[in-house]
């Protein structure tokens, strides 16, 4: 006898689907199986003779759980997906799970809410044939953890769909199960388990997470991981018994969501009827009968119980309530143990959420037993989707919505106010992660989105706003930050769910304008009182705050350090020096504060490319009477032991002085981070004695004519950590003097970075005896010359200058000190000697004017992308392109994808892309919702291509040219 697989049917009770495809109907558990009846399930060729006194061929079946996992596999799909603005409990991000066809006919999945998500949702199923089909939100449950896909069948071109039925009473303690899904990212991973439990409570994933209520959990023994989100959990029949929902990878325990309510809003959504889900605004928990008796259950309820159900070991009872609420409202309190809703007997949550669910809109009658009395109430059940939002609003990047019933039950609140999940450019002002409840804008109370909207669009351009909040973890404090608004950098967005469509429509809300008050302010500054101060006492009346928000990260920089003091050089034109710190980029908006009591709108007016300061402006015409005095730069050579004295604001935002003296000059010698951004290059610091001086980030130091010698600025070391010292003050002159004139600041740069090298290293290297004496007569005090570190790519400079060489002088000055590297900023060429390969040579090298930094941005499919910026020029040995990706927003299709930061663009869709204008043309061409193909080149010289695909509909193309006609230096193409 042969036995041949072709053909085999899995089991004869398997029925074909509306496709002609296997669909896997639930077998009643307890359908007998016939184990001696192997040939029934099984095509035997059998040939014409057997030989006769052959002994009987045992024919072995094919396992039942290889036919239920076979059968599954066309109905698990792997989903990729992106939740792209952040909402409720979850922010924006992108990742993979599971989930599974349980409606061929009409292209339904299900998977989990918290892959669903509460707000916007984008995403593709990955079938087992791998055929890739779009899929769209079409439902998901205001509180349990589950939610369904919707997809069009007609686009499965290559392979039959198979849909797994849904069977939650199959769910007992004992039974194997199949764990079947995108575990780990690996597809169609399959995991075995049993049922350990079927009446667990919810598992607590913590505040401010999703967190599951009013439902038991089923509980098994298997190790899944990331990915396996939304897995069908199988029994031997084929069915689906639960939903993997979560678990704890190091005990090795799994959650499985039961099937009873996924079941009903299945087949409502089949029907066309809507999901009707009931609250009372109370959560409910699942204990045992020894824990009802401590809280005061009496004997014979219990046994009277225990007879209406034999099978269960426990009872409901109540865990919160939420305030103002209808529970509440109605007299339950938190431990009242439930007996009857109705007249009837309510031990499952089952059982409960059908009463809930149909008696929306009216009162219901609860019996409850608190302290061994019970307790009747009549209780009004409203509808829980009215507490699950469906709108957001934008502000910038900050995102805030309507308080939502997950999150009230999370912190313990009433389910309604405006909830900010995400800070945005807000960060700066508010300090904690935590979720907060916005009270008031600008004064005026907001308790929904409609009422926030009204109250934020009338605020003025440029303009500080105080916002009255409190922690949704912390209600006893109430805070009072001040947030900067501007009207170009934060547009307002309105996002609402069209439930046909799956996608959430957005709406531009225009800022109401309003015309700046043209009347000045008349402005008193603080005073220094401090006598020790000398000369340096009217440096005080120069001190300002300095506010910079930024929307884009650029160059590599996502930077949160905001706020500086700075410091008036020219109060006529009104021109305010700050620390990078502050101002790091000119794609900005800046502010000015003067005394904690005017705020005056500012532009980026310069940056110098490699010293640690920026040169803002804000308009005078704005202050009436005032006492500021701008502060007058020394050109005195500093030298050690120089008297000085810093002013700065000290504790509670008051002026203080430290009187002190200068203890060394030398070179910054910053380390180049990991990650290529803007740093300090080729400056002298000044240190002085005094150790206090190191408990400020900023301030002004004077010297004994009351001059400013240097400004005290904090310089990124290209490590978590900083340090503070003295940007000589001299170093401002040039762009100021320009500034003055009505000119644009003009820097020249040989795009290097030098340091230093001992003369014992440069005697190595093959610096000549003449030289080292040479070097020796000049230098005082001082052992060591410079050495080009590194040569900016893309500049004049670069092929003629080398990495390493040895600089011996420059126009026929010996180069001494770091400041003799200045001579490049007005000088075309230069002549230079350098040392390499131990030859002294003679080159003519050409300067590069500096070009302001960042020119044109375009943002595409989520991801910045900009011309190569100074940072990376630097720390690069080859330029690819042109065009260089500096960052991808969480929840993009940058990000899906792969796109990640430092990237050189080289190629979009075939087409080479030398420069950002190219770029920009090629990606406006590029369809939506259709793949492009991108290469490109990683930091690391690794040549790679991607499939991006486009989404138009949340992250649009966009470009921002630098525009100086504009009031903030910059132009949109959204303006």
């Amino acid at each position: 006898m042969t036995i041949s697989n072709r053909g085999m049917p899995i089991d004869a009770r398997i029925e074909q689907d509306v496709h002609g495809n296997p669909s896997l109907k639930r077998m009643r558990e307890d359908d007998e199986i016939d184990r001696n009846s192997y040939r029934a399930d099984m095509h035997i060729d059998t040939p014409e003779a057997m030989p006769a006194g052959q002994p009987d061929v045992v024919v072995q079946k094919v396992p039942k759980w290889q036919q239920a996992t076979e059968a599954s596999f066309n109905g698990i799909v792997s989903i990729r997906f992106s939740q792209p603005i952040a909402f409720d409990t979850e922010q924006a991000s992108c990742a993979n799970a599971t989930g599974f066809i349980v409606d061929a006919q009409r292209g339904i999945i299900l998977t989990n809410r918290h892959v669903v998500g509460a707000g916007p949702f984008v995403g593709e199923a990955i079938m087992h044939d791998h055929e890739v089909i779009e899929v769209r939100a079409l439902y998901r449950d205001p509180i349990h953890d589950f939610g369904f896909l919707k997809f069009d069948p007609s686009h499965v071109k290559y392979m039959k769909l198979v849909e797994i039925p849904l069977a939650p009473e199959n769910a007992q303690v004992g039974i194997d199960v199949r764990i079947i899904g995108n575990d780990a990212g690996e597809k169609l991973s399959i995991l075995t388990g049993s049922i350990s439990r079927i009446d667990r409570n919810v598992p607590d994933y913590g505040s401010l997470s999703y967190n599951d209520l009013n439902t038991f959990y089923l509980q098994s023994a298997a190790s899944l991981s990331g990915g396996s989100s939304g897995s069908p959990v199988i029994d031997i029949y084929g069915a689906a018994v639960g939903l993997q929902a979560g678990g704890r990878t190091k005990e090795a325990t799994n959650y499985f969501l039961p099937l009873d309510r996924v079941k009903r809003a299945l087949e409502l959504i089949q029907k066309g009827e809507p999901v009707l889900r009931g609250t009372i605004h109370t959560r409910f928990k699942y204990a045992s009968y020894d824990i009802a008796q401590k809280l005061g259950l009496p004997e014979e309820i219990e046994a009277a119980v225990r007879r209406g159900n034999p099978a269960g070991v426990g009872m409901l009872i109540i865990a919160s309530v939420l305030p103002e609420g209808p529970g509440e409202q109605a007299g339950l309190e938190e431990g009242d143990i439930l007996l009857q809703i109705n007249g009837k007997l309510v031990t499952h949550f089952v059982t409960l959420e059908e009463i809930l669910d149909s008696h929306i809109g009216s009162t219901i009658d609860v019996v409850v037993n608190r302290g061994g009395k019970d307790i009747k109430s009549q209780v009004l059940v409203e509808d829980m989707h009215k507490f699950t939002p469906t709108r957001l609003v934008t502000v910038g990047s900050c995102v805030l919505h309507d308080f939502s019933y997950q999150l009230a039950y999370s912190c313990k609140l009433p389910p309604r106010g405006v909830f900010m999940t995400s800070r945005g450019q807000f960060e700066a002002s508010i300090d904690e992660e935590s979720g907060y409840i916005v009270e008031k804008v600008d004064g005026k109370p907001v308790s929904n989105i409609d009422e926030f909207v009204k109250a934020i669009q009338k605020i003025g351009d440029m303009a500080l706003v105080p916002l009255d909040i409190h922690c949704v973890i912390d209600t006893h404090t109430k805070m009072d930050p001040i947030v900067f608004i501007s009207h170009q950098w934060q547009p307002i967005n309105v996002y609402t769910m069209n439930s046909t469509t799956g996608l959430w429509d957005h709406t531009r809300i225009k800022w109401e304008t309003h015309p700046l008050d043209a009347n000045p302010v008349n402005l008193q500054l603080q005073e220094l009182e401090d006598t020790r101060a000398h000369n340096c006492k009217d440096l005080a009346l120069s001190i300002v705050i300095v506010r910079g928000l930024y929307t884009l990260s650029l160059e590599c920089v996502s930077s949160t350090k905001c706020v500086s003091v700075g410091f008036v050089v020219d109060a006529e034109r009104g021109l305010v020096v700050v620390s990078r710190w502050a101002i790091e980029l000119s794609a900005c908006a800046a502010m000015v504060v003067f005394g904690n009591s005017l705020s005056i709108p500012a532009k980026v007016r310069f940056l110098h490319p490699t010293h640690n300061f920026a040169i803002v402006q804000y308009d005078p015409k704005r202050i009436g009477k005032n006492n500021i005095k701008q502060i007058t730069v020394s050109k005195k050579p500093i030298k050690v032991g120089d008297p000085a004295c810093m002013v700065t604001i000290g504790d509670a935002r008051k002026l203080t002085c430290i009187n002190t003296a200068v203890s060394d000059t030398h070179e910054f010698n910053g380390k180049a981070p990991f990650i290529p951004t803007w740093r300090c290059i080729n400056t002298e610091v000044i240190s002085y004695e005094s150790a206090l001086l190191s408990r400020y980030l900023a301030g002004i130091i004077g010297d004994e004519d009351g001059q400013a010698q240097s400004i005290w600025v904090n310089f990124p070391t290209g490590t978590k950590k900083s340090f503070s010292g003295g940007l000589p003050a001299r170093y401002i002159l040039p762009a100021l003097e320009a500034l003055q004139q009505g000119e644009e600041p003009r820097v020249r740069s040989l795009g290097i970075e030098v340091s230093a090298a001992s003369l014992l290293s440069a005697r190595t290297r093959g610096l000549s005896e003449s030289r080292l004496e040479e070097f020796q007569a000049a230098l005082k005090n001082q052992t060591h010359i410079f050495y080009i570190a590194r040569v900016e790519i893309l500049s004049k400079a670069h092929g003629v200058l080398k990495d390493l060489d040895i600089i011996i002088s420059i126009n026929g000055k010996l180069m001494l000190h770091i400041d003799d590297l200045e001579v490049q900023n007005s000088h075309d060429f230069l002549e230079m000697v350098i040392l390499r390969d131990k030859q002294e040579m003679t080159l003519r090298v050409e300067t590069t004017e500096y070009d302001g930094g960042d020119n044109k941005v375009i943002k595409w499919c989520g991801a910045t992308f900009q011309a190569p910026y100074m940072g990376l020029r630097l720390q690069s040995s080859v330029a690819h392109s042109g065009v260089v990706c500096v960052a991808c927003d969480l929840g993009s299709p940058a990000e899906q994808y792969g796109m990640h930061s430092l990237c050189w663009i080289t190629h979009v869709n075939g087409i080479k892309t030398p420069d950002i204008d190219t770029f920009e043309k090629v990606v406006r061409s590029c369809p939506d919702n259709k793949y492009t193909r991108v290469r490109y080149v990683s930091f690391f010289n690794e040549p790679d291509v991607l499939a991006i695909k486009t989404f138009y509909h949340y992250w649009p193309t966009s470009t921002l040219i630098k525009d100086p006609s504009s009031a903030s230096g910059w132009r949109s193409s959204e303006d």
